[in-house]
């Protein structure tokens, strides 16, 4: 049975791949490299290489946290990039120029945990994950992988 693109997962290609073009760099692809359950684990934690060698962003939030709020949060770190002393984040993977292929974990694209599992004391909390192959993020090719305008 061949996998599916999840259905709603274009929009976390059109906030990635519109991060990637102000930058010059080539859209993501789509792939599933990665275990579709993890989101469903709620465990906001990174999955450290039990998924394979990927790059990997999480986010979550109570209330109404949508695709384009996840994206836009890891956006919101290129302000904080130095080049002069690059450090890793969630932007320089969204925009790493090696990376090709994005996968999104679970076919809804977007976990809904259950009350207080992450956050204790909140309601649901919606979770994302997306898994980036070739991983980004690399140190020692800051200056090839990730171009800032300036």
């Amino acid at each position: 049975m061949a996998l599916r693109k999840p259905s709603n997962a274009a929009a976390y290609f059109d906030a990635h791949n519109e991060e990637r073009s102000t930058l010059g760099v080539a859209p993501l692809q789509w792939n599933l490299r990665s275990a579709r359950d993890w989101s469903s684990k709620c465990n906001n934690h990174h999955s450290n290489g039990i998924l394979g060698p990927l790059g990997e962003n999480l986010a979550a939030g109570t209330g109404v946290y949508s695709v384009s709020d996840a994206v836009r949060y890891w956006n919101n770190e290129k302000p904080s990039y130095d080049p002069m002393n690059p450090q890793p984040s969630h932007w320089t993977q969204v925009v790493w120029k090696e990376t090709t292929d994005l996968g999104v974990i679970s076919e809804i694209n977007v976990y809904a945990c259950p009350a207080g599992v992450i956050f204790p004391g909140y309601g649901i909390t919606q979770y994302h994950v997306c898994e980036y192959w070739p991983a980004g993020k690399c140190t020692g090719e800051w200056l090839s992988d990730v171009h800032v305008a300036g």
